[in-house]
């Protein structure tokens, strides 16, 4: 353990709250990017649709979505190449004295942000099947070392240190398709999953003695390790400046299952399934900095890990509708159960010196209802424009688990994607998308936050893609 500026004599109760504030800043940075980063649909024509498609030919990216529509691949071969960008602009206000933090691109792969897709489906007779590679999520914020939000309430502290995050999620899907009639597509994928993350956040000295006093903290550093009076804040930092690979980092497994149901040669009806994954916990090397009134650092180097951080499992229900040769409709209604998985979070550290601490995070994640509509018009035989809305029906969290830290919810988008056919054979594709939500307030006073804040991101994510159908 080291001081960037004195030794400080050291107390193990100090120290506890040095690392279960490290704790809480992970949780409120990394679980709510994961479900910001979502990505609306897969592939240029799920992607139009704001990610409805469930029941619709959407070409190889069905693969993420519903496997059974492999089967209504256009041609016997089909390869994607698609890159999606992310351009936030996330606002954070200190009510109680009027500052605002915008999201910045500072650092390695701190903005804009690149998910990519790669994928090749091939049908044969009633049979299909199916890999790729998917940025399944991709997300991060940057807020420097200068905003209030690396300045401590108690004492009115301002410790320099960087506040940010960056999340990702990397899919690999290995998918099959069988068509047992002329009316049924069944279908079925198994996933390896990559999850990483980086973060660095800073809490007050009130959110840790709120935490403390609830008894959500154990561990042996207690008796080991010595005080740190006068403690303003903490500071956790697990962050690997890397334009791709984060500190925390695991792999795992996950998959989906799904159904389709021809009602006529017009319309289909479709349900999919995904499991909750099966990820490795989540580890990484990182720092724990508690401060003092003076602004001393004092730091304590460590592991880290998130011992049961998964995915949750979701499911999908979805309409096709075809109006015309030219034009038709889909819809669909999606329940993610974020609850189950992230309503309370562990953490554990362990220190090089041999202390250990489990800290149990009330996370708070609702569960999620969103509703995803879209419409394709092919006036031309090689043009067709796309265009697609959704709407998440809670938020993610509620308000009093708003952290200064991370933004707001996107729980509402519009989107477009316009396509065009060369030779039957090769298909370019460009799309845009729009993320927006309503402010959300923390009144503050609690484990997210001191003062009362105010949350507002808007973003908006630029698609390319290429297919080719052989």
């Amino acid at each position: 353990m080291t001081s960037s500026k004195q030794p400080v004599r050291n107390s193990g109760a100090r120290l506890t709250k040095v690392v279960v504030a490290a704790g809480v800043a992970l949780i409120s940075t990394s679980a709510s990017a994961i479900e910001l980063a979502r990505v609306e649909g897969f592939g240029p024509v799920s992607r139009g649709f704001a990610g409805a498609g469930v029941a619709h030919a959407v070409g190889a990216g069905s693969m993420m979505l519903n496997p059974a529509e492999l089967l209504r691949l256009e041609s016997e071969h089909e390869a994607l190449v698609q890159l999606t960008q992310v351009h936030a602009r996330i606002d954070i206000d200190n009510r109680a004295t009027g500052e605002t933090v915008r999201n910045a691109g500072l650092g390695n792969n701190r903005g804009p942000y690149h998910l990519p897709e790669l994928a090749y489906a091939w049908r044969t007779g009633d049979w299909a099947f199916g890999t790729g590679v998917f940025a399944a999520g991709g997300f991060g914020i940057e807020y420097g070392t200068q905003s209030f939000l690396s300045r401590t309430t108690t004492n009115n502290v301002a410790t320099g240190l960087p506040v940010n995050s960056r999340v990702a999620q990397l899919r690999i899907p290995f998918a099959v398709a069988f068509k047992p009639d002329s009316r049924w597509r069944l279908g079925a994928s198994i996933d390896v999953v990559n999850a990483s993350l980086n973060l660095a956040s800073l809490l007050d000295a009130q959110q840790v003695g709120l935490l403390i006093q609830s008894g959500r903290a154990s561990g042996n550093l207690v008796p080991v390790l010595a005080a740190i009076p006068d403690l303003s804040g903490a500071h956790f930092e697990f962050v690997r400046n890397n334009a791709l690979a984060s500190e925390l980092a695991a792999w795992g497994v996950a998959g989906r299952i799904g159904a389709s149901f021809q009602l006529s040669p017009q319309t289909s009806v479709a349900g999919a399934y995904e499991f909750k994954s099966a990820l490795r916990n989540l580890k990484g090397r990182g720092q724990l900095t508690a401060i003092d009134k003076d602004n001393n650092h004092i730091r304590l180097e460590g592991d880290g890990s998130l011992p049961a951080f998964q995915f949750p499992q979701a499911f999908v229900l979805g309409v096709s509708h075809r109006i015309t040769p030219q034009m038709a409709v889909t819809a669909d209604l999606r329940r993610t159960l974020w609850g189950q998985v992230l309503g309370d979070t562990v953490v554990d550290f362990r220190s090089d010196i041999g202390g250990i601490l489990s800290v149990s995070l009330p996370t708070g994640f609702n569960n999620l209802t969103t509703l995803a509509v879209g419409a394709e018009w092919q006036w031309q035989p090689s043009w067709t424009l796309r265009a697609g809305a959704s709407h998440a029906f809670q938020p993610a969290v509620p308000s009093d688990h708003l952290s200064g830290t991370f933004p707001t919810f996107t729980r509402n988008h519009l989107s477009t994607g316009l396509s065009y056919r060369h030779r039957e054979a090769h298909q370019f594709d460009l799309g845009l998308s729009y993320g927006f939500t309503d402010p959300v307030r923390n009144p503050g006073r609690n484990v997210n936050s001191i003062p009362a804040i105010e949350g507002r991101n808007r973003q908006i994510n630029p698609v390319i893609g290429y297919s080719y159908r052989f």
